[in-house]
């Protein structure tokens, strides 16, 4: 069996000033009950014949209804814990409401088995508050923006 491939996206955004990052909040639940919340990065899989930055510039329209420019790609690894490679760009917003778009996290109503999801901006200085995932990506960035 092939491995699956994600692309995702950080998104930087400027807001009153400060610089921030695009995130998804996921709320997992089991039996009813919240399991677990942390955040990671707008993106998803690499479909048929697709680039990794054609899946990123595709995912975050449909997630989150906005244009992006790939300003460059930070990293690829393979994620043992997923079993999938995985290619983070930095990316920079250009145009549209950052809003939900009408990708299928959006409209999948079994909470249960997909969670919740929520975009929040992260103040780049406050990244190391958030169980920010893969934390990997997470100490790369803190490092980036000191």
């Amino acid at each position: 069996m092939e491995n699956q491939r994600t692309a995702r996206a950080i998104i930087e955004v400027e807001e009153n000033g400060n610089k921030k990052i695009v995130s998804m909040k996921r709320t997992k639940y089991k039996e009813g009950k919240i399991d677990k919340i942390y955040y990671t990065f707008p993106g998803g899989h690499v479909e048929n014949d697709e680039t990794y930055e054609e899946t990123v510039v595709r995912e975050i329209k449909e997630e989150l209804n906005i244009e992006i420019y790939i300003k460059k790609e930070l990293t690829h690894f393979f994620n043992t814990d997923l079993n999938r490679q995985e290619s983070f760009f930095v990316c920079e917003y250009i145009s549209g409401k950052i809003e939900r778009g009408d990708g299928p996290e959006w409209s999948n109503p079994d909470k249960e088995k997909y969670g919740e999801y929520e975009i929040v901006l992260i103040d780049v200085d406050k990244l190391e508050q958030y169980n920010l995932l893969p934390l990997e990506i997470r100490e790369m960035l803190i490092k980036r923006y000191k």
